[in-house]
């Protein structure tokens, strides 16, 4: 690999005194910090580095397991985003996006090899040419974000109708409780999902207990009459953005604006600390039609994906015998 810089005109001068220790002082959302990775994926993790004359340009973080005797590098469980971390030498525009192409290009030849490659990137991230380039695909998923000047109100007064109505309702018939109990929240989950849940409760323990010692987790439940938990969210922040991270419903009650409720709570606790709200993103049509009425911006988290021949063969012999994963309609070969 290269680690002197790319012969490539318009480059600025680059001062001598950015190091390793600096760049990796570079804002992180809470998905990519290392404590995040150590709790999500305990051993399992790593970063890949570019370094250009002895200058950190580029670090990537990856999460690598086998599967089916298959080597996979993709995201540990209940992380949302991957990001590559790009510092690129002073340049003018053009000249920047090369070299990050060039950046992303010699991070993806620092990897294990693997079979099958995918993660999705936070919004706006420089580094989605780079992996077109690097011959991988890339879809559009979705989520939903606030704005930095607007207060809840203003987010209560943009949302469609149906949203107010239902916030109204559940203000009048639910109380909330914020709270830091997480084995009332699994209690709930478990009796909304039962067997057929896909969080690891052990993984979400350990997430939990490392977001709260650092003050950036918090749960909100809805209780139903001020007597019974019919819905919780648990709510995690970082430097930048608030996301609803996980949702829990009781079916039996099924309340019709808890949900909506804990959502116009989220969005007074982000404006309380001075974080945007992050819906979190969605899979389902259905469940992207209801977030949308909340007035929130849409906003891109390209889902970066590549394979080898073996996993593509794999994967079209799981869709014959589960079609029904709901996430395989961006899963790209």
């Amino acid at each position: 690999m290269p680690d002197t810089l790319p012969n490539i005109s318009g480059l600025g001068s680059w001062p001598a005194a950015v190091t390793v220790k600096q760049a990796a002082r570079q804002t992180l959302s809470i998905f990519d910090e290392d404590w995040w990775l150590d709790a999500s994926a305990p051993g399992a993790w790593d970063r890949a580095q570019v370094e250009w004359g002895g200058v950190v340009v580029g670090d990537m973080a990856f999460h690598f397991k086998r599967r089916w005797g298959l080597n996979y590098i993709a995201m540990p469980h209940l992380t949302r985003t991957m990001s590559p971390r790009l510092y690129p030498p002073p340049a003018k525009a053009a000249t920047r996006d090369m070299l990050n192409q060039t950046i992303v290009s010699e991070l993806m030849q620092k990897l294990p090899k693997h079979d099958r490659f995918e993660r999705s990137l936070e919004p706006g991230c420089a580094s989605v040419q780079g992996f077109v380039h690097a011959n991988l695909a890339v879809t559009h998923m979705y989520t939903f974000r606030s704005k930095a000047s607007d207060g809840p109100e203003t987010m209560l007064r943009d949302m469609h109708q149906e949203a107010r109505r239902a916030i109204n309702k559940a203000q009048r018939e639910c109380s909330i409780e914020h709270s830091m109990d997480l084995d009332r929240f699994i209690g709930l989950h478990r009796q909304s999902y039962g067997k057929g849940t896909l969080v690891h409760y052990d993984v979400l323990k350990r997430i939990f207990s490392a977001a709260e010692s650092r003050g950036q987790v918090e749960i909100v439940f809805a209780r139903l009459n001020g007597a019974t938990d019919c819905a919780a969210m648990i709510l995690i922040w970082d430097d930048t953005a608030m996301y609803t991270w996980l949702l829990a419903r009781d079916r039996v009650q099924n309340h019709v604006g808890a949900t909506s409720l804990l959502t116009f709570e989220a969005m007074k606790s982000a404006h309380r600390i001075g974080r945007i709200l992050d819906l979190d993103g969605y899979v389902t049509p259905a469940v992207g039609t209801f977030l949308a009425k909340f007035g929130l911006q849409p906003v891109v988290r390209p889902y970066v994906n590549g394979s080898s021949r073996v996993w593509q063969a794999l994967r079209c012999a799981t869709g014959i015998v589960k079609p029904s994963r709901k996430d395989r309609h961006f899963r790209v070969a």
